[in-house]
């Protein structure tokens, strides 16, 4: 093969594939400098560009962003068809870094060594060995090593994003969750984000999780020069997907999960909800892996194939952390630590945010005072640390009926690494499920004691 058809495949592969983990990893550890065609070496530098500051490939785009010179367009297209074999992108890659790495070799001993032996001293020789040995350390270096990005590269096409967050009003590049007053606080979930929501059991974690999937599939994204449905993927390892089927239909037809099973007792108004409920989940891309205790390998996995199947994926849920299969560690949160770093990692490769549900320890159970808070989660350590978000579920009603605020539930922001921490926002809890509701007259109820004077479990305002 020879050094430009080895260029042309590695490119090639890359406006075919899109943006995949492989794509990233070829993208993290070819330099520019590696193409020696300069037609090559800037449509690469454009492919880089495209995928930092746009999260895609996009052939077309491309194409259209290198210019109107004449039959460049064209030359573009063409590249795009020079795939031998996708799946042996890195392959290509790695054999571009090795032609790389002797070309340097080879101009760096031609430079140095005249320089070497015509040292007209002993200390000049040994200066101009030292030089051509730092940069020989750098020509020397693993095939996949990733390569440091300067900040002038960086900066390139940030003005682009601003100015279509401005143009895009809302619509911004995170993914809004469909609670506002939430997206208020966070900005919505950035594509490399690992959220993860917290409660005792019963709090309602999977109703809200699910609330916030339902949000993320009303919505599009723009892919390329199309808009697609924004997908989300499941995986459910408590229930089964019929169950968590049943629950978002409870949602959207405003009925109760136990009212559902209880299908002979519905109205006829209720069968008009119901109606309605399947007519509005029909057409979401909402996806459910239902299998129990896989690993966070397999979870990583079934998340690549179907993001590659489906780009248009926004979400990937996991139901929950502890049911996620530990590896072999000498303590659980070590453990727990290898599964967090996995979830985030899936994050940031597949440019997905992830949402993981996560159970609080008992010993909220045993204070006045039961709102959670960090050194609540199970081995806090490790997920405090990968986090991005920590989001706590508390109900008043849980543990004071009568208390005014019975009907509320708080989701409270334990971490936001993008923006203020410790708000809480209110959502009405009524047939088992989520609704927005006034901000302010809630939290006014969240500050009352219980109308019958009962010992009240939450702050001291």
């Amino acid at each position: 093969m020879s050094d430009l058809h080895l260029e042309a495949s590695v490119i090639g592969c890359l406006l075919h594939s899109g943006l995949t983990p492989d794509a990233v990893d070829v993208l993290n550890s070819v330099d520019s400098s590696a193409f020696t065609h300069p037609f090559y070496s800037r449509l690469y530098s454009e492919i880089k560009r495209q995928a930092t500051h746009k999260k895609m490939i996009d052939a077309l785009l491309v194409a259209e962003a290198m210019g109107n010179e004449p039959g460049i367009f064209a030359d573009v297209m063409e590249t795009a068809k020079t795939v031998p074999s996708v799946s042996n992108m890195k392959g290509y890659a790695k054999r571009l870094n090795e032609k790389a790495m002797i070309s340097g070799f080879a101009r760096l001993m031609e430079t140095h060594y005249d320089k070497i032996t015509g040292a007209i001293n002993h200390d000049l020789a040994v200066e101009q060995i030292q030089a051509f040995t730092r940069e020989l350390m750098n020509i020397n270096r693993p095939d996949d090593e990733v390569q440091p990005v300067r900040i002038d590269s960086l900066l390139d096409g940030l003005m682009d994003t601003i100015d279509k967050r401005i143009s895009d009003g809302d619509e911004t590049q995170t993914v809004k969750t469909g609670i506002w007053e939430l997206d208020n606080v966070t900005g919505g979930l950035n594509d490399t984000d690992l959220i993860i929501i917290a409660a005792r059991p019963g709090m309602g974690k999977t109703e809200l999780a699910l609330k916030i999937a339902e949000g993320v599939a009303q919505r599009t994204v723009t892919l390329g020069t199309e808009k697609v449905k924004r997908g989300v993927l499941i995986f459910s390892m408590e229930m089964q997907g019929e169950q968590i089927v049943e629950r978002q239909l409870a949602y959207a037809s405003n009925l109760s999960v136990s009212s559902l099973r209880k299908a002979s007792h519905l109205s006829d108004e209720d069968w008009g909800r119901l109606s309605n409920g399947i007519g509005q989940l029909a057409n979401l891309d909402i996806s459910v892996v239902d299998a129990t205790n896989l690993s966070i390998d397999q979870i990583r996995a079934v998340a690549t194939r179907h993001k590659s199947r489906y780009p248009g994926l926004s979400l990937i849920m996991a139901d929950y952390l502890g049911l996620i299969r530990k590896p072999s560690a000498e303590r659980n949160d070590l453990a727990i630590g290898e599964i967090t770093r996995g979830l985030k990692m899936m994050a940031m490769n597949l440019h997905t945010p992830v949402v993981c549900l996560s159970q609080l320890s008992r010993d909220v159970e045993k204070r006045p005072n039961k709102r959670p808070v960090n050194a609540d989660l199970r081995d806090s350590g490790s997920i405090e640390q990968d986090a991005d978000g920590i989001w706590f579920i508390y109900r008043d009603g849980a543990y004071n009926p009568d208390s005014p605020a019975a009907h509320l539930a708080e989701i409270i922001i334990g971490k936001n690494r993008h923006g203020p921490q410790g708000g809480v926002i209110y959502q009405e809890f009524r047939n088992g499920h989520f609704f927005d509701t006034d901000q302010a007259v809630a939290a006014q109820l969240a500050r009352e004691k219980p109308a019958y004077g009962g010992k009240h479990s939450g702050r001291d305002f």
